[in-house]
């Protein structure tokens, strides 16, 4: 039944067009996970390979749950394994596994169990912690849809903690409604407790009260965490992290 079910979704992937005319993915792309990679249509991760139907547009881990992200489809895989196809009212832009899973569309966001989110603008970033959604539009910072502050906040990162949206040079923390200063413009961002920010020169740790705590320099391009270690994608390669920002 699975085998089949996997054939199946192999040739419906195969034909499904890009919405919006966008590109395929390169079949050689690399996706960073928190617990591995995803290399073409490849995943590797810690004592586990296997290969999915076609090469995902986005992907992200949560718990044992890989979700893999393809035009109006996201797969779920437990220990490699097919569980579920979950349909998608249009192509996945970005998706996020920590603390929650949520998927962009362009129509809103999706949360698995929930269903779509449709919201008023496009969400830049988006994420789920418990029955909420945070998300960011460029102009300001939404919970569900009460607007939380106004700015041109472009990334939103969080825990069951505390929730920060992200402008080029500031972080504001919900609750509180304080604001942080950041060393420069943020690529990507997690919060485990404290902010651990990707810029151009490398990896920071900053604290709520905005102490950078700990620096880790490189030419790193993505970032995930599973709430306990920190996986970075460097020159395709992962590089994992302790919290304090130790190497593993």
């Amino acid at each position: 039944m699975r085998l089949a079910l996997s054939l199946l979704l192999l040739s419906l992937l195969g034909c499904v067009p890009q919405a919006g005319g966008g590109q395929a993915p390169a079949a050689d792309q690399t996706l960073l996970l928190s617990n591995g990679l995803i290399q073409g249509r490849t995943v590797r991760l810690r004592g586990l390979e296997f290969s999915l139907p076609g090469v995902p547009l986005v992907a992200a881990t949560s718990g044992n749950r890989l979700y893999a992200g393809f035009p109006f489809q996201l797969l779920v895989y437990e220990q490699g394994q097919l569980e579920n196809s979950l349909p998608l009212s249009s192509s996945p832009r970005f998706i996020k596994g920590w603390p929650g899973v949520v998927v962009g569309l362009e129509e809103g966001v999706y949360t698995p169990g929930r269903g779509l989110l449709r919201l008023r603008e496009k969400a830049l970033d988006a994420l789920a912690v418990g029955d909420q959604i945070y998300w960011v539009d460029g102009k300001a910072f939404f919970g569900g849809s009460s607007l939380l502050s106004e700015g041109a906040y472009r990334l939103v990162a969080g825990d069951e903690r505390r929730v920060m949206a992200l402008t080029a040079t500031s972080a504001f923390i919900y609750p509180g409604g304080r604001s942080i200063g950041l060393p420069e413009e943020p690529l990507a961002a997690v919060v485990v407790e404290d902010l651990y920010m990707l810029g151009k020169r490398g990896l920071y740790r900053i604290s709520a009260s905005g102490l950078q705590v700990a620096f880790q320099p490189g030419d790193y391009s993505a970032i995930a965490t599973d709430g306990e270690t920190l996986s970075l994608l460097q020159d395709g390669r992962l590089v994992r992290f302790n919290l304090s920002l130790g190497g593993l």
